[in-house]
């Protein structure tokens, strides 16, 4: 059985073929076929590359074993592929029947193992890590250097795949940022696949999605990588960027005042205020 890819699925695909590219993070959304992306790409890696050695990663082993495990099984039973492989759970290896391996990690930042020392002597082909925004830049980075096992033999490049929702960490940084400012180094693909992509998402879902609270929606059906999903912020998106824009206010040219003031409560610097037509008072 062949399994049709969404055209964002094969687009990133291309990527995790060709010579050039080292590292694709795929996502952005909610329902756009992340973790479906990541198991299929090991399962034909595998198949292809007996021997070989990948790993499959999340930011806690059981949740990596409740949820990707599953989008795993369950894609290997449509395609007939359930006897081509034993999952071994006391070791957390899936043992393929031409002797290529895929090896679940747990990615915490622990503070026992601030290093990931316990991926040291790590040798791997490639590897996929579900929900990469949950996990440490670090343990990205040294997941990246582990993968060298059998490369040369099967004249492969090294490939990382990683999936997520938008988020305001090392993901935006490193990749969405960069690929929305057209400075994404030439080893880094970006690819943002949304709801509205995924002809086979149930429509009740995509309402489900647009019912969530704002942050939710923004950041889960719109892929928006900018708006600030934190509770905890001093200041909100939209109040910034109604101060920029105020629409609200409906002012006239005659009555339009504002101010700004830096109030230096502590510190060496003096309070200072700006006035609508400029400079310090």
């Amino acid at each position: 059985m062949i399994m049709k890819l969404l055209p964002k699925q094969q687009h990133a695909v291309y990527f995790l073929k060709d010579k050039v590219t080292e590292e694709v993070l795929y996502g952005g959304a909610a329902g756009g076929g992340k973790s479906a992306l990541g198991c299929l790409w090991l399962m034909e890696m595998c198949g292809r590359y007996p021997g070989t050695r990948w790993l499959m990663g999340r930011s806690k082993l059981k949740t990596l074993r409740e949820t990707t495990l599953n989008t795993f099984f369950e894609l290997a039973k449509q395609l007939r592929l359930s006897r081509q492989f034993k999952y071994k759970a006391t070791e957390n290896i899936i043992y393929f029947n031409n002797g290529s391996q895929i090896l679940l990690k747990d990615l915490f930042h622990y503070p026992s193992d601030p290093n990931f020392d316990s991926l040291g002597s790590l040798e791997i082909t490639g590897a996929f890590i579900d929900e990469c925004s949950q996990v440490a830049y670090h343990a990205w980075q040294t997941v990246k250097s582990r993968i060298r096992y059998k490369l040369t033999e099967n004249n492969l490049t090294p490939k990382i795949l990683g999936s997520c929702n938008p988020a305001k960490n090392w993901a935006y940084k490193e990749f969405y940022k960069p690929h929305r400012d057209g400075t994404l180094a030439t080893h880094r693909r970006f690819i943002q696949s949304l709801p509205t992509d995924n002809p086979f998402l149930h429509p009740a879902y995509l309402q489900s999605l647009l019912r969530l609270d704002k942050n939710s929606r923004e950041r889960l059906y719109f892929g928006n990588w900018e708006y600030d999903d934190d509770p905890a912020t001093l200041i909100d998106r939209d109040a910034i960027a109604d101060y920029f824009n105020p629409a609200h206010l409906q002012p006239t040219a005659s009555d339009l005042k504002y101010m700004t003031i830096d109030v230096a409560r502590k510190g060496r610097d003096k309070p200072c205020s700006a006035s609508g037509t400029g400079g310090c008072v």
